[in-house]
């Protein structure tokens, strides 16, 4: 039965103060009354400053509008005399067994079809917005006979796509015809292919029954029957709402492993038809407000116009993907076009995509992935190879669907990829960290994570040395090495996380010994002249996608400039690691791991690759999407996280604000960006100077903050506040559950005003 995530928060008792720390006297504290922290943010007038116009005709994928409520999702583009309506649902796949090989031939997702409408005269250019306040699509379409006046959503509650068109001038409407994809992978190869191998080429090819077309009274319905179980359907209706205008709804359903999406589909339209006739009004301003209610959870400021712009359409591109009770981002995101990766990968993509939703107070969104680890446990379980070791362990192969699912010897390439679970919880750690969740915690990421590092365990050798060393396995996207880094920070980085989970949830587990030992005794990570290295005896290439041998820097931040003496060795490691080939996806690590090292005018310089920098096998979309053949969502998405870590961080349980600013970064600001220990930081900084930092507890978590302030701040709060001085520049602040306080510094206090 699947188990909903408690969004509670705990409160746990505030630590002591340091040995040798001083404590500021009452003097520095203000009355009580303190004013409170207002964001003057017209979000509306904001958000349209950011929205994305056409005036050229999109002419396909990566111009198009792109739409979606986290489970359904539409794209719009046209040609000559031709309207496509391309529609999407993220959780569609295939469920067949490993006889029909790996998961791109026996799970691959699946493309589901599109409408197309044909104008009476040709297409010459339109004036179109997205909305994004609104999430819906405006505007008109003009041709060599009149216009098509357009208005577009996917309604955020209803899954329901609505459309309405209506015609001018001499332009008519036409019936909108349905185009279904078959139901097949997208992925090369084929049985006995030479190209791709017995190992990982399917073993039998996949056929499902043709796709058949069903009507109920105006509602037409288009099931897909999968041969493994299962169907999903799309179902339509038309209404001619006047002369010369149209509406037109559709939903998407899947079901799996019964046969009943298509009377689910029937249903849902039927609901849809009834709402809008009864007041579409109403039923659209639902729509709008889950939006309008969105935006604000958060805001950031900082000076760049074209950033900006990117920034707030992801965040409008996070809420299209993802969402609580249906699927986490996978590797294209809502708008899957097939191609080679019509599924998961969990070596980089899907950790990178949900990265941007901690820090942003946008927790919501990363529910669907600890839901979905949380209810396939057993196939982690299942997966692992040799079978005796599924009684303690589980692991994520490098590629799967929805369901987990994938041997780890299903694709030979990847039998030694076994990090890919541990680094897959790391997001779930963070999602406690900032939650505080215990429960959380306790039914998913502990019993997970225990299992993961159970696998590394199996693999564990002593040396020579007396260390503790790993045989050959896989570090992605390069290849197998003895001793490799990208595991060795995994091991390591799960003993730790294990080690405190169980001080945390008070179990005395059987293993703890066991995690401290490997935590002591586990051989240094390999280094060189350009720093830390694939594993032992092999350099790490300069120009690499996957910054994997860098996971102890970043995400990890198991070796940072707090507590790493040779800071040197760190700064050469990042500096070296310059993507060439692919420098869109490696700035989405190497800026983060820049600001790591307080490297601002670095952390800038990769962040804008995503933006600027052009290749000839990389491309972002004129729409803002990533592709490499096909969309890969996690590129686009990671730009937030390269903003965010130059404002904010709290790794190693220390608030940190401004970082890691860019010389020409004067002027910041943000609101209710959210940290570890489920704390709500705004901060402004005007002419390169911090004006005031307010924090909130939400959960009553110790709080060590660094403010970024010259000199002793001082304390605007209603409660008897104390702040404690642990190092320079750093505090530990006494604040209870629902407290906040602000800091600033100077003799006179400014307006605490985010604008």
């Amino acid at each position: 039965m699947k188990r909903p995530i408690n969004r509670r928060v705990f409160l746990k008792k505030s630590a002591g103060a340091a040995a040798g720390a001083m404590v500021f006297p009452a003097s520095f504290l203000m009355p009580e009354g303190a004013s409170q922290v207002l964001a003057h943010v017209n979000w509306k007038e904001m958000m349209k400053n950011h929205d994305l116009l056409w005036k050229k005709i999109p002419s396909g994928m990566t111009e198009a509008p792109h739409l979606g409520n986290g489970l359904i999702g539409s794209m719009i583009w046209m040609e000559q005399y031709k309207i496509r309506l391309q529609v999407f649902r993220t959780d569609v796949h295939d469920h067949a067994d490993d006889t029909y090989g790996w998961t791109a031939y026996s799970r691959p997702r699946y493309q589901i079809g599109y409408f197309l409408m044909k104008s009476k005269g040709e297409i010459m250019d339109c004036d179109l917005r997205l909305d994004l306040f609104n999430a819906e699509l405006t505007g008109q379409i003009n041709t060599s006979h009149g216009s098509l006046i357009i208005a577009h959503f996917v309604h955020r509650h209803d899954d329901v796509i609505y459309t309405s068109m209506e015609a001018s001038g001499g332009e008519e409407l036409t019936d909108w015809e349905w185009h279904p994809f078959e139901a097949k992978g997208s992925r090369g190869g084929k049985p006995g292919d030479k190209t791709y191998g017995q190992a990982y080429a399917p073993y039998k090819e996949m056929k499902n029954p043709e796709h058949r077309v069903e009507k109920q009274e105006e509602i037409i319905a288009g099931v897909q029957d999968l041969t493994a179980g299962g169907d999903y359907t799309t179902a339509w209706k038309v209404e001619q709402t006047a002369k010369n205008s149209t509406t037109l709804l559709i939903t998407i359903k899947n079901s799996f492993p019964d046969k009943k999406s298509a009377g689910e589909a029937v249903s849902a339209i039927l609901l849809a038809t009834e709402k809008t006739k009864t007041s579409l009004k109403k039923w659209r301003d639902q729509h709008r407000a889950w939006w309008h209610n969105y935006y604000p959870e958060s805001f950031i400021t900082f000076p760049d116009p074209v950033g900006q712009t990117f920034y707030w359409n992801n965040v409008y591109r996070l809420a299209c993907c993802t969402r609580p009770g249906a699927q986490y981002i996978d590797t294209p995101g809502m708008w899957n076009s097939g191609g080679p990766w019509p599924y998961s990968t969990h070596d980089f993509n899907t950790q990178t995509a949900h990265f941007p939703v901690y820090t942003a107070n946008r927790l919501h969104l990363g529910e669907a992935l600890v839901e979905c680890l949380q209810r396939n446990q057993e196939n982690l379980t299942k997966n692992v190879v040799p079978s005796e070791w599924q009684s303690d362990s589980a692991l994520l192969p490098l590629a799967t669907a929805f369901d987990l699912k994938g041997k780890r010897d299903g694709d030979g390439r990847y039998r030694e990829m076994v990090g890919c679970l541990p680094w897959l919880l790391n997001n779930c750690w963070l999602h406690y960290r900032y939650s505080m969740d215990k429960e959380m915690l306790k039914a998913t990421v502990f019993p997970l994570l225990r299992r993961s590092v159970n696998l590394y365990r199996h693999l564990l050798f002593t040396g020579d040395d007396g260390k503790l060393h790993l045989p050959p396995t896989f570090s992605p996207e390069s290849g197998i090495y003895s001793d490799c880094n990208f595991d060795l920070a995994l091991l390591k980085w799960g003993c730790m996380r294990l080690i405190e989970s169980c001080r945390i949830l008070e179990i005395d587990d059987p293993l703890l010994i066991e995690w401290e030992k490997i935590r002591n005794q586990l051989v240094d990570y390999s280094a060189d002249e350009n720093g830390y290295m694939l594993g032992n005896g092999y350099p790490a290439p300069k120009d690499h996608q996957h910054m994997s041998h860098l996971m102890m820097i970043y995400p990890l931040y198991l070796e940072n400039i707090d507590n790493n003496k040779n800071k040197d060795l760190l700064e050469r490691s990042v500096r070296y690691f310059q993507p060439l080939t692919m420098p869109k996806m490696g700035a989405s690590q190497s800026s983060p791991a820049a600001a790591a090292l307080g490297l601002g005018n670095l952390a800038l310089q990769r962040m804008n690759d995503i933006l600027y920098k052009e290749v000839e096998n990389e491309k972002l979309g004129k729409n803002g999407i990533y592709y490499l053949s096909t969309p890969c969502i996690e590129t686009s998405l990671s730009y937030n996280t390269c903003a965010q870590d130059m404002l904010l961080q709290s790794w190693g349980n220390k608030i940190r604000v401004f970082p890691a600013l860019p010389d020409g970064w004067k002027e910041v600001a943000f609101h209710n960006l959210r940290t570890e220990g489920a704390f709500l930081i705004s901060a402004s900084r005007v002419n390169g100077i911090t004006s005031f930092v307010r924090i909130r507890s939400l959960a009553g978590e110790p709080c060590v903050i660094c403010p970024a302030m010259n000199g002793t701040p001082r304390i605007e709060s209603k409660y008897n506040t104390k702040l404690v001085e642990l190092e320079k520049g750093c505090y530990r602040i006494d604040i209870s559950k629902d407290q906040e306080v602000i800091l600033y510094q100077g003799d006179t206090k400014p307006d605490f005003i985010i604008k």
